[in-house]
């Protein structure tokens, strides 16, 4: 090596550190240095490699001859933490471990899981991340997420956070172990999908989606684990910068763009939720990345494309723990639903988790999926699977009514007034779906303000703005920046209305019981009061959209309390009117009925029954509530699918009007129904509500044998 080209090797050098492995290539490819000077720089980067490999070796590995790694972690086995005391180990990482612990205060029994730092990573930068997934985890309340349950430090220093104990298997391995059929592995997936657009709109993204990550217990609920490496959208760049330094995040489930080390947005989760999806129907992964080298891997997530899921199964032998045997029932839809999540240009995939969750579900109903181009012939196609009986039932009668001319003519105008409703479905969608982009890039804009640069949102605030200034900042800019178009004004105004009004604390009539409480439904309420105003200028007077709002308003107090019923009964003859199967509907009645109905808050009956917009009728309050609760339940059923919560709720109320009216002929029936849901939801955070809902039923039980003796 000549002396003079050390000066060239030292700077490219320099230049070179600075790049990842597949900017590096880019670098060499375009560069004018000699084949030498390459081999030399290449040469010294793998030793800088290794260097670096080196000093990420754990404490306890690095010292590994000095102590016994399983005695030290069998040090806190017995020990007491806090409240709790530690029973066995969960799972042991790099910086940490995970234990099952027993409550030992004496208040109440109950298993939890205690997750601690190890001892020699309890450095300052570690334990702010440490902090940080315990604030997460504090704004967080799913059904499907693990919950916060307590957070401490040792006498030592480390500390701690204590989780709701999850018994059970991460969710590819249950879907093998129970024989899942692909709906039902689908409808899983989606209450994960529901638990993750949940952290979304509470400003939270996870970066460590995976299958240990989401276990499913014994009862069939997932839920979503570890948000130790999520990122809080108004937080500082350079706080990301250190988590990738890190490594915390898992190759084979991160994006491209977490790969590369750019920034991440909410489409990194949605690239992480297609990996698991295919997964789960495949059971591979879409690239094979054991063995590869950093460079390898990066080529392969940032430019390989997935092998279609329908493909991958093909090639497979039949595994008979899965009913996922035919490779059709993959191709097509799914194959595209799949593939969309996991385009490697974060824009081109879902725009939003509830996004991709829906077109799972019109797959599942059989309806025509967003991920494929919206054809006739595909739109056709999904019409026949629906209705196969009908559709050949009808082409039978047309042959044997095809005798004329007359005949022909009628089917020339049928085919032409069902190309136009295709061509006006699709148009229509296409509206749909550009004014949701816009909606979505607007909200995206919270993004910015964690921005301090000169062009960005943030600038103003140096890049240190809370998610609620940022809102508030945005929330001043609707009318301006979405001028003349009042269905996305008001759209917009809806949702920061929905998020001012889900933040803020209230009693069980939904009154604010502090200063900043009332200071959010003060907001919420300024919004809800623009869209409704907008609603009614685009859509007119009476509108199903129109009817939300107006329960919105409702339900952040925005009716005097001399009017709220006359209000609410409007606003639901008015859904009634314009969308009897919209969702809301069931909730406004629910809200109604149970004002007029229930024993707990009697007080409300007179008012509702007297304020009410009934028809002439001798009904009494609770063949008012019967018939109100016959009405909401098939349109719960309709939207979820499955038994659920509310379902069961509204189950045990109609059992309860029954047994006031004595109406026993199918009082069992709903009874059986109710009593089903206080067993399957006893581990979960309904539990409560299921027993109250039982045991208002089964005292009305009591009280009607004891007349009857």
């Amino acid at each position: 090596m000549k002396a003079e080209n050390w000066i060239t090797i030292k700077q490219s050098l320099q230049d070179v550190l600075t790049l990842t492995a597949f900017e590096r290539e880019d670098f060499f490819r375009k560069s004018a240095l000699s084949d030498e000077i390459k081999a030399e720089i290449n040469s010294l980067l793998t030793f800088e490699e290794k260097a670096a490999k080196f000093m990420l070796v754990s404490a306890s590995g690095f010292t590994g001859e000095l102590f016994e790694e399983k005695s030290a972690k069998n040090t806190l086995l017995e020990q007491k933490i806090g409240n709790y005391k530690i029973i066995r180990e969960l799972g042991y990482g790099g910086m940490g471990a995970v234990y099952l612990a027993d409550r030992c205060d004496g208040k109440f029994e109950q298993k939890v899981a205690v997750k601690m730092l190890r001892r020699e990573f309890n450095t300052e930068k570690v334990r702010q991340h440490f902090k940080r997934e315990k604030e997460i985890l504090a704004a967080l309340s799913h059904p499907n997420i693990a919950h916060l349950l307590d957070a401490g430090t040792t006498d030592d220093g480390v500390p701690y956070l204590v989780m709701e104990y999850i018994a059970g298997a991460p969710i590819d391995k249950f879907c093998r172990e129970n024989a899942l059929s692909l709906n039902e592995r689908l409808k899983l997936f989606n209450k994960v999908c529901d638990a993750v657009s949940f952290a979304h709109r509470n400003l939270i993204i996870h970066r460590d989606l995976k299958p240990s990550n989401i276990l499913v217990a014994k009862n069939g609920e997932p839920k979503l684990l570890d948000f130790g490496i999520s990122k809080l959208l108004d937080v500082e760049s350079t706080d990301e910068n250190t988590l990738t330094n890190l490594g915390a995040m898992t190759p084979e489930y991160a994006s491209p763009e977490q790969i590369k080390g750019e920034s991440v947005t909410t489409a990194t989760d949605i690239y992480s939720l297609g990996v698991i999806l295919y997964k789960l129907l495949t059971a591979t992964l879409p690239f094979d990345l054991k063995g590869k080298t950093n460079g390898e891997l990066l080529k392969i997530i940032t430019e390989t494309e997935p092998a279609m899921p329908s493909a991958i199964v093909s090639g497979q032998t039949e595994n008979p723990k899965s009913k996922i045997q035919n490779p059709k029932l993959l191709t097509g839809d799914l194959d595209n639903i799949i593939l969309k999540s996991l385009r490697k240009e974060p824009e081109l995939r879902y725009q939003t988790v509830e996004q991709f969750s829906a077109d799972i579900w019109r797959f599942i109903d059989g309806m025509p999926v967003l991920a494929r181009p919206a054809t006739l012939a595909y739109r056709a196609s999904k019409f026949y699977g629906r209705n196969k009986i009908a559709v050949l039932a009808t082409a039978f009668i047309f042959v044997s009514l095809i005798t004329g001319i007359s005949i022909a003519i009628w089917q020339a105008s049928v085919a032409h007034a069902q190309a136009q409703m295709a061509v006006e479905a699709q148009h229509q969608a296409e509206m749909e779906e550009a004014k949701a982009k816009k909606i979505t890039a607007y909200m995206s804009k919270v993004f910015s303000y964690a921005n301090p640069h000169w062009y960005a949102e943030g600038a103003r605030f140096k890049g240190d703005t809370k998610v609620i200034e940022a809102m508030d900042d945005l929330s001043d800019k609707i009318d301006t920046d979405f001028a003349g178009q009042a269905d996305i004004q008001a759209e917009l105004h809806h949702k920061f209305a929905e998020t001012f009004a889900s933040v803020a604390i209230r009693d069980r009539y939904g009154v604010a019981i502090n200063e900043r409480s009332k200071q959010y439904i003060a907001k919420a309420l300024d919004h809800i009061r623009r869209a409704l105003e907008l609603r009614r200028q685009f859509y007119g007077e009476r509108h199903e959209l129109v009817a939300k709002d107006m329960v919105y308003l409702y339900w952040c107090g925005g009716v005097e309390e001399k009017d709220r019923a006359t209000y609410l009964m409007e606003a639901i003859n008015m859904m009634r009117e314009t969308n009897p199967q919209n969702l809301n509907l069931p909730y406004m009645l629910a809200d109604y009925t149970n004002r007029l109905m229930m024993p707990d808050i009697a007080e409300k009956y007179h008012e509702q029954y007297r304020n009410g917009v009934f028809p002439l009728t001798t009904e009494n309050k609770y063949e008012i509530g019967e018939r109100y609760l016959r009405e909401m339940l098939p349109v719960f059923r309709l939207h979820y699918k499955e038994d659920n919560y509310t379902i069961f709720v509204a189950e045990c109320q109609l059992a309860y009007t029954l047994a006031m009216q004595e109406k026993w002929s199918d009082f069992d029936e709903h009874y059986r129904v109710c009593k089903q849901g206080e067993t399957k939801l006893q581990d979960t955070d309904t539990a409560e509500g299921m027993r109250k809902s039982v045991e208002l039923v089964e005292q009305v039980l009591a009280e009607k044998h004891n007349l009857n003796k």
